[in-house]
């Protein structure tokens, strides 16, 4: 088999992304969400030649945005973990509670596989786990590390149902078997292929959006006052502070524009935020 070459594009928004992946979970599911909101709009009628709208036009569009509505999910299932990951990294405060979650394991294949990776102690852990998939164990795991829950109650039917589609599409070409109707509540699909249209992922892309910003402005929020209340008992120093400030204030930044780079990190952004736990400067 011939293995596929690692995407090298050097296009300025690749470049963005990439630092948005590396420092801010939540702002690279934005970015990556919607490139793919506008990768499905880019075959749509108006973008054809009159001559070309007919049904193999309409065939090809079906396969395309099936491929991209599970990519849309892969993105939002990679902030998921990777948020723990990262949170992981960036400081030890959430150890010893890691060390209680019984959905992480460790063996020895995992980590002689590893041996030679530049990957990371909470990349290692976290990315190989199941059950991203169920918004309840998400909020489960969230609320027993960081006292804290992305998802809101209301939100949880329509995540499931996404979910649902996914697997669908992932796993059996985007036919909804009985059983996937049923228990999503969308039995009008069962036994019927999903259309998934361009408006279909404009539309996920902004709910899940919403839930993006909220990893980053409860959560994350949370991560970085409750860190810094533990340094205020040593002292207001950004000098001894500002690595790790940084990559928790990334953490709690969600930079919903695609265009757009992640802000600096500065000293101004350290002095609110001190303030706001407790500290006096």
């Amino acid at each position: 088999m011939q293995i596929p070459q690692a995407w090298t594009s050097e296009a300025a928004d690749t470049t963005r992304d990439e630092v948005k992946r590396v420092a801010s979970p939540a702002s690279f599911f934005c970015s990556q969400g919607r490139s793919l909101v506008l990768a499905s709009q880019y075959f749509v009628n108006d973008r054809l030649a009159e001559d070309a709208r007919g049904g193999v036009a309409s065939k090809h569009r079906h396969r395309i945005n099936l491929a991209i509505f599970g990519q849309l999910m892969a993105a939002f299932e990679y902030l998921c973990k990777d948020f723990v990951a990262q949170a992981i990294d960036a400081v030890s405060i959430f150890d010893e509670v890691i060390c209680k979650q019984d959905w992480i394991t460790v063996d020895a294949k995992r980590i002689l596989l590893f041996r030679s990776s530049a990957l990371t102690a909470g990349a290692m852990l976290i990315h190989p786990t199941q059950g991203w998939h169920s918004p309840s164990q998400v909020n489960s795991r969230y609320a027993a590390i960081f006292e804290r829950s992305p998802v809101a109650n209301a939100e949880i039917k329509q995540l499931e149902q996404l979910w649902v589609l996914r697997h669908s599409v992932a796993h059996n070409a985007g036919f909804v078997t009985e059983y996937d109707g049923r228990r999503s509540g969308m039995p009008s699909l069962s036994g019927r292929v999903v259309s998934i249209t361009d408006s279909f992922i404009e539309e996920q892309y902004q709910f899940l959006k919403v839930v993006a910003d909220r990893f980053a402005t409860v959560v994350g929020d949370a991560v970085l006052l409750r860190w810094l209340r533990l340094r205020i008992q040593e002292g207001y120093s950004w000098e001894r502070d500002s690595a790790i400030y940084a990559k928790l204030r990334m953490l709690a930044t969600c930079e919903q524009s695609r265009a757009r780079p992640l802000s600096e990190i500065t000293q101004a952004n350290y002095d609110r935020d001190w303030v706001r736990a407790g500290g006096t400067i």
